[in-house]
């Protein structure tokens, strides 16, 4: 066996740091917050691979400046890349060897010294058939030639440089620091200074806690207090145990980002041609460019929402309400193992609370929903959350039916939906209508507008035994507006909601109308006659204005007239002429004073007779068309109402 005499440095590890507050976001990270007695200037820290990127971004040392160092993302490869020899090398001494040829080695066993000159390998023949082993020959060549020794029963080789001993034994350590390739030993350097503590934290990925509610409700449908009581889903995935930690809860949506800092980033470079003597490259002109304004300072970076807390720290055991979340702070400290789900409490009061039946047509159209009309009257939000409703019975405590709770500010309402109130009957109806409300005409032009109506009618018929406080969800329409009716009605973001107290027994109708006006222009010379029409009739605009388009009307009908009588001239002209022809053609067929020439002679001179006729009435026709016309469009140019 070959052995290499390596000398390797230790250095002095701190004492873990202890973990004494941890911040979980719903946003899906976690603030960690650590506590360490120092006793030197540099602090280790065992972490998961895929935490290191965050501990880059948000690590912070509480009134202390501080660097951080630690292994690169590809450790193992890094500290190969500038070494003399490949991590195959290290297999074997034969390897190593072989990788160090030009190296001085010395041979204690044997005294020799020399520089590495090959390695190279033999068979020999085990005796009694043992088979074959592989064995290695080590030149070297010594001051006075060369010397050769069979590796394997070589007692050791030392080599003389240190530069090379110093090389074997950082990677070395590089491999060993590799085994474990998901976590990374992250060195916390400090200034130099006396024993002391430091606080420390930073910010990581996390899984998002959730939120659970239980809410019982009273039995009756009278308004009145419900009991609600919330608690937390924590999954301690942080790869280290907490004991008695101080545990925040927030709810909020902070704006996140994840960055790989761990991982070299090289930025790309143009490429530059060699000059050659004698070839000119200049720049092509791109013109003049405006001169850029200078950048306003960044403004000053607001106070993290960790120093917010502790200028101001909320009484233990109840919700703080932010800017833009809340955190809750369990009065109790908290133990958890790796890995471990925890159900936390997080309150348990009363709150006000409704029951109401939800009408929402687009989830169903026969029955309302029942619900819950639940106010926060607290001086911090709700986070949402699903909650489990229950209710009195002679048993117990029933359970009814889930629903989900949006988040929920302070003095805000939300419905929390958890049945179908079979009880309560629904009938939903809907029609659409369009309506000219106003219209006016200049120079040929009839600018109007017109009202499109949708129109909803509720028909709500309540149990016998007990009444309800309907709310009705009536979705809005893009462009259109609510104008019936215009009492008990709240806008919500995608619609109204709409309330009526429906008595026991008794049926409620509701007609919901959303109006949107159009502005439009008709053209009064291509109009068609049934489109002049639907204005003549309509009795809500101004008798002077339909009164002119129905002048419009009958001019535009006298002219189709008298067009008519003309195309109907004109049409039988050229049927004369066309018959013309054909008799031409026979004429030159039949025999010369036949009887059938002078038939044909005779259809040709009634047909000439009536041509001449048909002159006179077509001139006279045509020009009775120009003038209604002209009167048409005279008409239409200076008509206004």
């Amino acid at each position: 066996m070959v052995a290499f005499a390596l000398l390797l440095m230790a250095t002095p590890a701190w004492a873990d740091p202890a973990l004494t507050r941890v911040t979980l976001f719903q946003g899906g990270v976690g603030q960690y917050e650590f506590t360490a007695e120092t006793t030197g200037t540099t602090l280790t820290l065992d972490l998961p691979l895929d935490q290191v990127d965050d501990v880059l971004k948000s690590l912070r040392v509480e009134n202390e400046p501080f660097s951080v160092r630690l292994p690169g993302h590809q450790p193992l490869s890094e500290a190969f890349r500038t070494l003399p020899f490949t991590q195959a090398a290290l297999a074997s001494a034969e390897a190593l060897l072989g990788a160090a040829v030009g190296e001085t080695v010395r041979l204690p066993v044997s005294g020799l010294n020399g520089t590495i000159l090959a390695v190279t390998a033999f068979n020999t023949t085990l005796p009694n058939n043992g088979g074959v082993q592989t064995r290695h020959r080590l030149t070297i060549a010594t001051a006075t030639g060369l010397d050769t020794v069979v590796l394997e029963d070589t007692g050791a080789v030392e080599f003389t440089s240190t530069t090379l001993r110093n090389q074997i034994a950082s990677a070395l350590a590089a491999i060993a620091a590799s085994r474990t390739q998901d976590r990374r030993a992250v060195q916390l350097v400090l200034a130099d200074g006396p024993s002391r503590t430091v606080h420390f934290g930073y910010v990581t990925a996390a899984p998002v806690w959730k939120t659970s509610y239980r809410l019982t409700v009273p039995a009756d449908a009278t308004p009145g207090s419900a009991r609600l009581q919330g608690y937390a889903v924590v999954e301690n995935l942080s790869g280290q145990a907490w004991h008695g930690v101080e545990v925040v809860l927030t709810s909020g949506q902070p704006v996140l980002y994840h960055q790989a800092l761990y991982t070299a980033v090289f930025a790309a470079r143009p490429e530059a041609a060699v000059d050659v003597p004698g070839r000119l490259t200049p720049r092509v002109d791109q013109g003049n460019m405006p001169v850029a304004r200078a950048m306003a300072a960044p403004a000053p970076a607001a106070p993290s929402m960790q120093d917010a807390m502790k200028a101001e720290p909320p009484p233990p055991a109840e919700a703080q309400q932010g800017v833009a979340q809340v955190s809750y702070r369990l009065t109790a400290p908290v133990d958890a193992a790796v890995g471990e789900t925890l159900l936390l409490p997080l309150l348990d009061r009363p709150v006000p609370a409704a029951r109401v039946a939800l009408l929402q047509p687009e989830t169903d159209r026969r029955h309302p929903l029942v619900a819950l009309l639940l106010k926060n009257d607290a001086e911090a939000a709700l986070p949402p959350g699903l909650v489990s409703l229950f209710e009195p019975s002679k048993d117990g405590v029933q359970f009814v039916g889930d629903a989900r709770l949006p988040a929920l500010l302070p003095g805000e309402e939300r419905l929390a939906t958890f049945a179908a109130d079979l009880a309560t009957r629904a009938e939903v109806t809907t029609d659409s209508t369009t309506e000219i409300t106003t219209a006016h005409a200049a120079r040929g032009v009839l600018e109007f507008q017109q009202r499109a109506q949708t129109a909803t009618t509720y028909r709500i018929t309540a149990p016998p035994g007990t009444g309800r406080t309907v709310l009705i969800e009536q979705r809005a329409q893009p462009g259109y507006e609510l104008t019936e009716p215009l009492d008990g009605v709240v806008r919500t973001p995608d619609g109204y909601r709409i309330t009526r107290p429906v008595a026991a027994g008794a049926t409620e109708t509701l007609r919901v109308v959303l109006s949107a006006p159009t502005q439009e222009r008709l053209a009064l010379g291509e109009a068609e006659p049934d489109a002049l029409a639907e204005f003549t009739s309509n009795t809500h605009l101004d008798p002077k204005l339909r009164a002119g388009l129905q002048r419009l009307m009958d001019q535009r009908a006298e002219l189709d007239r008298k067009q008519a009588v003309l195309k109907t001239l004109q049409d039988r002209r050229t049927t004369i002429v066309t018959d013309q022809d054909r008799l031409r053609a026979n004429l030159t067929a039949v025999p010369a004073q036949s009887e059938l020439q002078r038939r044909y002679l005779a259809q040709m001179l009634a047909q000439e007779n009536e041509l001449a006729t048909l002159q006179t009435q077509t001139a006279a026709a045509q020009s009775a068309a120009d003038q209604a016309d002209t009167a048409l469009k005279d008409a239409l140019l200076n008509f206004k109402a």
